[in-house]
């Protein structure tokens, strides 16, 4: 590289120090006492605000109205998911179609609701015991999907399309004595998460021209969350209602259909 050191040697101190004193002017400062520039943000519009289930939510502030739970202290574990379900193909989903663990938190929230105090286990014991009364806990047993009804019905290429599918949950909400583990109360929870679909399908010759197409509305309900927070709340409330009969005389009537019983 004769030509590169020959160049080099041209170089003098002086131009040398003139090029890094240049660098170091062209180097931009930063005034952050300067309003600093707006940051453009997309206006993408928020999901659906969740309504809490009112016939529930009264059923709640019953039971604490009727005070069978103050003083009570519940000890609340992890919620279990025995479903065995993965979900690896809905759109935009990798992982379980229910909540693992965290759907313990509205167990939490109905025991507070109802007028109890709650331990959280799910982050661990905590660092000095306290006394509890019971312990609750919950298992999503089974999740189950159908497809009862789904047509395709054309004439001449032109025609409508309906499908109407379901999931069907099981959970379970167990109450237990704190200290020994022996069951007190068990409430089993079904809640089905309807799928619809509606639309109409072409597929004909227009002239010379093949015409194809099929335009589909589609509703369907979450699994992750409404389907979720008001059963859970339920069970809840079902075992605490077996568990202090006072509470179930003035509160069960409220939810007797709901929980397939009479009041």
């Amino acid at each position: 590289m004769p030509g590169t050191v020959s160049s080099l040697k041209g170089i003098t101190t002086a131009s040398l120090a003139a090029l890094t004193l240049a660098g170091c002017a062209a180097t931009p400062k930063i005034d952050e006492s300067a309003p600093q520039p707006q940051v453009n943000v997309s206006q993408a519009a928020l999901p659906t605000a969740v309504q809490p289930y009112p016939r529930i939510e009264r059923v709640l502030q019953c039971v604490r109205d009727t005070g069978v739970l103050h003083g009570k202290t519940f000890v609340v574990g992890s919620f279990a998911d025995s479903t065995g379900k993965i979900n690896a193909v809905a759109q935009g989903a990798t992982g379980n179609f229910v909540p693992q663990g965290g759907s313990s938190s509205y167990i939490t929230d109905a025991i507070s609701k109802m007028g109890g105090s709650a331990i959280s286990t799910y982050f661990g014991k905590p660092a000095k015991a306290v006394r509890a009364d019971y312990a609750i806990n919950g298992i999503f047993n089974s999740l189950d999907f159908g497809q009862p009804a789904e047509a395709d019905v054309r004439v001449g290429g032109w025609g409508p399309t309906l499908g109407k599918g379901f999931a069907q949950l099981t959970l379970s909400i167990q109450l237990d004595q704190a200290a020994t583990r022996v069951n007190r109360q068990m409430s089993m929870i079904q809640r089905p998460v309807r799928y619809q679909q509606v639309g109409a399908g072409v597929g004909d010759v227009l002239g010379d021209t093949l015409v194809t197409g099929n335009v589909v509305f589609s509703n369907q309900e979450r699994l992750q969350f409404e389907a979720l927070n008001g059963p859970i709340a339920l069970g809840v409330a079902d075992v605490v209602m077996k568990e202090f009969p006072h509470a179930a005389d003035q509160c069960r009537g409220m939810v007797a259909d709901l929980l397939n019983t009479v009041s």
